[in-house]
């Protein structure tokens, strides 16, 4: 009995000299370091809606609906893990992920995020193509570049109908020679 009370007291003695060794925190909060990986930001702005992000996302909460000729980007970010997949395959890199790490809250609806994005649809069968935003980006690329207008007409169509042209086109059709 004396014996452990004689190593907690060594044990006690140790702690006080070395004095405090945790954060003061929430009363004191201290800002997360430089590579830290917090609620994830979506830049309205640059982002053109092309869903690389829902398919990179491991945990599945990003979905895309494309409904009455809008595409929606469904972000929930009660299931993140911040593995910022997302951020990383966005070719516009709109996605970052912010410092925050605090986002209890009593309401699911401010763990949700929801961006809307106009869709192309195809000039022949209807289809959705992509994003309005995406289709003047490729088109601004191809303006810049030198191809003719010919070239760009086909960014309103979709695959099918792209192919069923394709066929139809003489300058694809090939004759064999014997």
């Amino acid at each position: 009995m004396f014996k452990h009370t004689i190593s907690e007291l060594k044990e006690a003695l140790v702690c006080l000299q070395a004095g405090r060794v945790t954060l003061a925190y929430p009363f004191q909060p201290h800002a997360p370091g430089g590579e830290f990986r917090g609620k994830p930001v979506i830049d309205v702005d640059k982002c053109i809606g092309c869903g690389a992000c829902a398919n990179a996302c491991p945990a599945r909460l990003i979905t895309l609906d494309d409904v009455n000729g809008y595409r929606t980007l469904h972000f929930e970010l009660g299931r993140c893990t911040y593995c910022a997949s997302c951020r990383d395959v966005c070719p516009q890199q709109a996605l970052r992920m912010s410092p925050q790490f605090e986002l209890s809250t009593s309401s699911l609806e401010d763990l949700q995020i929801h961006v809307q994005f106009k869709l192309v649809l195809c000039r022949s069968c209807g289809e959705a193509v992509s994003t309005q935003r995406s289709v003047n980006l490729v088109n601004d690329k191809l303006a810049a570049s030198e191809l003719h207008q010919d070239d760009r007409d086909y960014l309103d169509l979709c695959i099918a109908c792209k192919r069923k042209l394709a066929i139809h086109t003489p300058s694809l059709n090939l004759e064999v020679v014997p």
